[in-house]
């Protein structure tokens, strides 16, 4: 767990109240409220289909891609509606960064992978400047700094997922999303990406879904708690159990079930 010390009151980045997300009829996800502090790491953690990565994919709008997907409820950002009829949600992705869990480096140069978003956004000067920043806050580029016209798809799984976040970093987001950023690395490009984003934390503020229970507990502030409840009708919902600072959610859960999701007697 991290020292830096939680802030007993918050302007929130994002609230959820009481959010539910749906497929066509089916609700994946009921009832969630979280408040989601600035420039902290709040990780998501619970068992496979519990809605986490759902909720993730909520905070920049990503599910406007999935034909039929819905919420109900309410997301602010900011107190802005995230949903509200006004909102760009163009603009919210690029405030509010994704990366995911496979790197997926575009089959260009590790230059042109940096610059693709300024140069959408229409910045034409200053190019060069804005990729070194970006790859030396990604703590890329010693590594690359030489090859910036080579190919990323020739970087390693960890330097390619790197990558993406100075990819994501170089538009000047508000927020990283990270679903399952570590899930296919090996332990050492895994402990490059947790100090990396303990390290962005001081300037941007984090989401990470994550199985590695361990990992939310090193790396996180906070930790919200889900799981997969079957209703009377036989129908399967994710629910939010327990949101809390890490170190409790880690040795004095207040639920049962996140006690035994912890301690590796479900889930």
């Amino acid at each position: 767990m991290i020292a830096r010390e939680l802030p007993a009151a918050f302007d929130p980045v994002f609230t959820l109240e009481n959010l539910s997300v749906f497929y066509g009829d089916y609700e994946a996800v009921r009832g969630v409220d979280m408040r989601i502090a600035p420039r902290e790491i709040t990780a998501m953690i619970g068992p496979s289909g519990c809605g986490k990565s759902t909720v993730l994919r909520c905070l920049n709008r990503m599910n406007d891609l999935i034909p039929g997907a819905r919420i109900a409820g309410k997301i602010t950002y900011h107190t802005e509606d995230l949903y509200g009829d006004h909102v760009d949600s163009i603009e919210v992705r690029r405030r509010i960064g994704m990366v995911f869990q496979k790197p997926n480096p575009f089959p260009k140069s590790i230059y042109d992978n940096i610059a693709y978003g300024p140069r959408v956004n229409g910045l034409r000067k200053g190019l060069d400047e804005v990729v070194e920043q970006a790859l030396h806050r990604a703590a890329l580029w010693d590594e690359v700094k030489d090859k910036l016209k080579q190919n990323a798809l020739a970087l390693s799984g960890g330097q390619q997922q790197r990558l993406c976040i100075a990819r994501a970093i170089a538009v000047k987001p508000d927020v990283i999303l990270m679903d399952e950023p570590c899930s296919a690395l090996d332990p050492i490009a895994t402990s490059k990406i947790e100090d990396l984003m303990q390290d962005l934390a001081k300037e941007y503020t984090i989401v990470i879904v994550t199985h590695n229970m361990q990992q939310a507990a090193r790396v996180s502030d906070r930790t919200a708690f889900f799981t997969a409840e079957v209703d009377k009708e036989g129908v399967r919902h994710g629910r939010l159990v327990e949101f809390d600072a890490t170190s409790r959610i880690f040795t004095n859960p207040a639920d049962k079930r996140t006690e035994g999701y912890i301690t590796g007697r479900f889930g």
